[in-house]
C-alpha cells in the first residue's frame, strides 16, 4: 500500500508536468522535464532513504544517474496500461524529455544508423526514427522561415553586427563506396566573423521550432532569391574603365614615396 500511494503521489505531479522541445536544449532543460518527487524517490532508490542526504541533494546538484532514469521514467510513463494485444509502443510529445530527443540526434549525427536507433526505441531509450524525422524537418523549416524574414541565406549561428568575409572554392569527390555510381562537384562557401574586445556582435537567437502538431518529414524549399541567380554578363565584348578624377594612389603614399627617393 505504501507502494501504490507513493506511485499515485509521483504520477500525479508528473501527468501535471508539461515540457515540449522548441530546438534546443537549455541549461537547466533536464531538471526542468522532471518533477522534483519523482527525482527525489528515484535519488532514494539508487542512494538509500537518507532524508538528511535527500535535503543536501535538493540544495546542490542531483547526479545524472538518477537525472537519467527519471527523464526515462517521464518519456515512458502512459495514463492508462497498454493491452496485451498491443506491440506499438506511442509516447506523448507533452513527455518527451531531452534525453530520449538527444539520444537520438546524437545517433543519428555519428552513425546515421536506422536500425540502431529503432533498437534504442524498442528498448524505451530515445524517440524513434519517424520521430527524429520530423524532429530534423521542423528545425530546419524553422531555418527556412527565418530565411524568409530576414530576405538572406545566413546560418542561424552567425552574430549579427560583426565583420564577414566570404570564402568560396570548388568540392570535387569521387566516392570510394562500392554503391556509388556518379562523383560529386558542387561549391562550398565558408562564411568567418571577426569580432572584437568591444564588438562581439548580437546573438541572433536559436531557430525555435512551431509547437503545433506536425506529422510532416519533408523540408520547405529554399527562398527564390537563393534558388534563382540571376546570369549575369557583360554587354559588350570591350571594357572600358571609367577615368579617375583624383591621385590612383592616396597623398600618404605619394608622400612616403618621395620621402624614400630623397633618400
Amino acid at each position: 500500500m505504501h507502494l501504490v500511494r507513493a506511485a499515485q503521489v509521483v504520477r500525479r505531479e508528473m501527468f501535471q508536468t508539461r515540457f515540449t522541445f522548441d530546438g534546443a536544449f537549455h541549461a537547466d532543460c533536464q531538471n526542468d522535464s522532471v518533477t522534483p518527487s519523482l527525482l527525489a524517490l528515484v535519488n532514494m532508490i539508487l542512494d538509500g532513504a537518507n532524508i538528511k542526504h535527500q535535503t543536501k541533494l535538493a540544495n546542490t546538484s542531483t547526479t545524472t544517474a538518477a537525472l537519467t532514469v527519471s527523464q526515462l521514467l517521464v518519456f515512458n510513463s502512459v495514463k492508462h496500461a497498454r493491452s496485451v494485444e498491443s506491440t506499438s509502443v506511442r509516447h506523448s510529445r507533452e513527455r518527451e524529455t531531452p534525453l530520449p530527443l538527444y539520444l537520438s540526434l546524437k545517433i543519428h549525427a555519428v552513425t546515421r544508423s536506422r536500425g540502431l536507433i529503432d533498437t534504442l526505441f524498442s528498448l524505451g531509450m530515445c524517440v524513434s526514427y519517424d520521430r527524429l524525422l520530423q524532429l530534423t524537418a521542423d528545425i530546419a523549416n524553422g531555418v527556412c522561415q527565418r530565411f524568409n524574414m530576414e530576405e538572406v541565406v545566413c546560418p542561424p549561428k552567425l552574430r549579427k553586427g560583426l565583420f564577414t568575409t566570404g570564402a568560396v572554392d570548388n568540392i570535387d569527390h569521387n566516392p570510394s563506396s562500392a554503391t556509388a555510381k556518379d562523383p560529386f562537384h558542387g561549391t562550398g562557401i565558408s562564411l568567418m566573423q571577426h569580432p572584437s574586445h568591444t564588438n562581439g556582435g548580437l546573438d541572433r537567437g536559436v531557430v525555435v521550432i512551431g509547437q503545433d502538431i506536425s506529422s510532416a518529414k519533408s523540408v520547405a524549399p529554399l527562398p527564390s532569391v537563393y534558388t534563382s541567380v540571376p546570369p549575369a554578363a557583360m554587354k559588350t565584348k570591350h571594357f572600358t574603365a571609367p577615368a579617375v578624377q583624383r591621385p590612383a594612389r592616396p597623398p600618404d603614399l605619394l608622400a612616403a614615396e618621395a620621402g624614400r627617393l630623397c633618400l
